[in-house]
């Protein structure tokens, strides 16, 4: 089966489209917009197996990994996610990959509308429910107080053994934010503190 990302070793001689590891991780990889043209079916093995060690090792715990490709670190950190997690998933997004700028702009979109949209709701359930969340796209947003805040208590919500947070970003002081902000301080310092976690 071409379009399954355990294609290389599966021992069906054809495949009927059945296969629970063909639906689960089809689910999940459709959910976080990884086709099956993705640079992540491409990548080093070195690499993946740097990165599912990383994922071993934040497991239960919030880690701020930083990267000057953050969003195919990001992708790559979700697809590792996917292999590691998509058995008994049963069709839930357990692994998610939040587009933060994403996420905010459409927050913000939001307040002048009545209802929410229903890509925003789904952004909020996923990211306060998936096993293993991963937070990319912060090298596009301008920190100030509103965004700050949003970030930590996404944080602050996901901090229990029982979750993992990846945080992808550019380094630390490559953010961009305002310098007087209490709020940017204050999220510098988790991510600088997840950053050695």
């Amino acid at each position: 089966m071409d379009n399954c990302i355990f294609s290389a070793h599966c021992t069906e001689f054809k495949c009927d489209k059945s296969c629970p590891i063909l639906v689960e991780t089809s689910y999940l990889l459709e959910r976080n917009n990884i086709s099956m043209n993705s640079s992540v079916f491409h990548r080093d093995p070195s690499y993946i197996e740097m990165t599912s060690s990383t994922l071993k090792r934040a497991e239960g715990k919030i880690k701020c990994v930083t990267a000057d490709q953050t969003v195919a670190t990001a992708e790559l950190f979700t697809y590792v996610a996917i292999c590691q997690n998509w058995k008994g998933n049963r069709l839930h997004c357990n692994v998610y990959n939040l587009r933060f700028s994403t996420f905010l702009e459409e927050t913000k979109q939001s307040w002048s509308a009545k209802t929410d949209p229903e890509s925003l709701e789904y952004m909020r359930i996923w990211s306060n429910s998936a096993k293993v969340l991963i937070i990319s796209h912060l090298d596009y947003v301008n920190f100030g107080d509103f965004e700050s805040q949003t970030l930590l208590n996404l944080l602050q919500m996901r901090d229990r053994p029982d979750l993992t947070t990846i945080i992808v970003s550019p380094k630390l002081h490559q953010l961009v934010g305002k310098d007087k902000s209490m709020f940017f301080t204050k999220l510098q310092t988790v991510l600088a503190k997840a950053v050695k976690a």
